[in-house]
């Protein structure tokens, strides 16, 4: 998925919800009881995570993300 100019995967059991408006996006469990991760961009356009546990981030190149869990 794209997420402005930044490609994002997921594993299965994650999904998004995207807030264009606002340019935010949070990361849940497809059954919606968990929040992962919470993203968004700062005022110099710098994209900012703010994850929560048993989330692994992983660097795939530039603006290139993968997310996994530990589950």
């Amino acid at each position: 998925m794209n997420f402005f100019d930044w490609k994002i995967e997921m594993v299965e059991g994650l999904k998004s919800y995207i807030d264009i408006e606002n340019k935010r996006m949070a990361i849940l469990t497809t059954e919606d009881d968990e929040i992962h991760m919470a993203l968004e961009f700062d005022e110099n356009k710098n994209l900012v995570m703010h994850p929560r546990w048993n989330i692994n981030i992983i660097i795939l190149g530039d603006k290139h993300l993968k997310f996994t869990t530990n589950s």
